[in-house]
């Protein structure tokens, strides 16, 4: 980087903190004159059955966090209709699917589909409108906007948005359990239970093009273990591709029988090494699908991580930069691992002891009487 790069860089971070600071101080004013500084919470108007929750955002990993809240939420109201509002269109089939939802909204870039979509919102009269963050300022607009009688989200001394119903900040750091704690803490007198990981349940349809894709790319089962792993992350997440070699030959030393398959992101794919099969999925509901399929998935902090966790399939995170306390893959078979041992050799004995755990439990179900 020259001299003025890193000048325009710096200057550009100083402006940046200059506005965090200044928008945290007028939401401070405004919490003063208007807002939910402190817990309030309530329970529901008796009548609440059409439900809003607002996540524009076009982060995958932030759309995925939603789902243990969608599921907490349809286990405690299940007559209730979960409408859900979003940035990306191609993230709605990893919603739609879910228990209880209705309509999932997407957030349109024009002034005046912006317009037509607020005016939908009021029209639906929902009883209750959620927040599930506590610090976005897109997320606490689209609240206001929604019209929505009752509104649930995080109390705090930047809270400037007015709630009927309001959580004490968090006390998870991981956004995807924030969320289920918010309506545990914020709603009285409804047992919502814990949703301690992410769930999606793609249609029958991408499962079927998921099973063909993963066909055209392997070819036929010769019984040995799949390890899908995908190579990219933004910025300071990501490492280096010759750190990626030297993680593969070390899973094929230690696990010989190990198949393996690289997904690409958009784009034109690099193969790791010649040959080395390798898929390109731009539909996420049918990437998830094919996820689902594989025996473990390697991946850095990253929008495909998320989705092989939502998906089901044991999922190693790698956390060069980000906390995995805020962002590890969450499911009943994902684990990660951070800065200090983030080596290649060890990340493939993670991943050999994976395979190792998962066979040993293959052979005591088979053995059962």
């Amino acid at each position: 980087m020259s001299k003025s790069d890193a000048q325009l860089s710096g200057w550009r971070a100083l402006v940046k903190r200059l506005r965090r600071r200044g928008r945290k101080r007028l939401n401070q004013l405004l919490c003063r004159l208007t807002g939910t500084p402190r817990a309030k919470p309530n329970k529901l108007v008796g009548s609440t059955r059409r439900i809003l929750v607002v996540r524009p955002n076009k982060r995958l990993g932030n759309t995925l966090f939603l789902t243990p809240m969608l599921h907490a939420l349809h286990a405690g109201l299940p007559q209730a209709t979960l409408d859900v509002l979003i940035r990306d269109p191609r993230q709605v089939p990893l919603l739609d699917n879910l228990p209880g939802i209705g309509r999932i909204h997407v957030q349109p870039r024009s002034l005046r589909a912006l317009l037509a979509l607020v005016f939908e919102l009021r029209r639906q009269r929902y009883d209750l409108a959620i927040d599930p963050t506590g610090t976005s300022t897109s997320n606490r607009v689209a609240l206001l906007l929604s019209g929505a009688r009752q509104r649930l989200g995080f109390a705090g001394a930047d809270q400037w948005l007015r709630l009927t119903h309001a959580a004490p900040p968090p006390r998870s750091r991981h956004q995807a359990e924030q969320a289920v704690e918010l309506l545990v803490d914020g709603i009285e007198g409804i047992a919502f239970g814990q949703w301690p990981h992410l769930a999606i349940h793609p249609h029958a349809s991408a499962c079927r093009e998921a099973e063909q894709r993963l066909l055209e790319a392997l070819g036929r089962d010769d019984g040995g273990p799949v390890v899908g792993f995908f190579t990219r992350a933004t910025g300071a997440k990501q490492l280096a591709l010759d750190w990626w070699q030297a993680w593969l030959a070390a899973v094929q030393v230690q696990v010989p029988a190990a198949r393996f398959l690289q997904v690409h992101p958009p784009g034109v794919p690099a193969p790791l090494q010649p040959d080395l099969p390798g898929v390109q999925i731009a539909a996420l509901d049918v990437l998830a699908a094919l996820l689902a399929r594989l025996d473990v998935f390697v991946a850095a902090d990253s929008g495909p991580m998320h989705l092989a966790a939502a998906a089901g399939v044991p999922t190693i995170g790698l956390f060069k930069d980000t906390a995995p306390e805020a962002y590890a893959p969450l499911g009943p078979r994902c684990c990660f691992v951070r800065k200090g041992e983030l080596t290649p050799e060890f990340t493939a004995q993670v991943v050999a002891s994976r395979l190792a755990l998962m066979q040993a439990n293959c052979d005591s179900e088979a053995a059962a009487p």
